[in-house]
């Protein structure tokens, strides 16, 4: 959780000064990105993927592009970039499920990326 804490602050400090405070979402909304969104997504791509792939660093970068190609549909409709930099923060969660061997990490990191980027975008 240490190299989550080096990336998000930077992060959160960048966006803080660039926009303002964050705009919290509703209570609803954060439950249903826990666990229909965040929870779903480790399990198959960290839980499933990568373990078949091979729980090692070749098969973190493999789940991890097919992270980010599974994002690729956002970006073509909409045209935002971030949709395929999703294969950065993929690396870090399968790294994680990799070192730690269990899915809570990956799961809360994941969940804390993305109540992070739709409090700013």
């Amino acid at each position: 959780m240490g190299a989550a804490a080096v990336i998000i602050a930077p992060l959160l400090a960048v966006l803080l000064l660039l926009k303002g405070g964050p705009e919290i979402p509703a209570g609803r909304l954060l439950l249903i990105h826990l666990l229909a969104v965040s929870l779903p997504e480790e399990v198959y791509f960290r839980g499933y993927l990568q373990e078949v792939a091979g729980n090692n660093y070749t098969g973190v970068v493999i789940v991890s592009l097919l992270f980010a190609f599974m994002h690729l549909p956002r970006f073509l409709s909409s045209g935002d970039p971030s949709a395929l930099l999703t294969f950065f923060p993929s690396l870090l969660l399968g790294w994680l499920y990799m070192r730690k061997g269990n899915l809570l990490h990956p799961v809360v990191l994941h969940y804390l990326m993305n109540i992070l980027f739709i409090s700013y975008f």
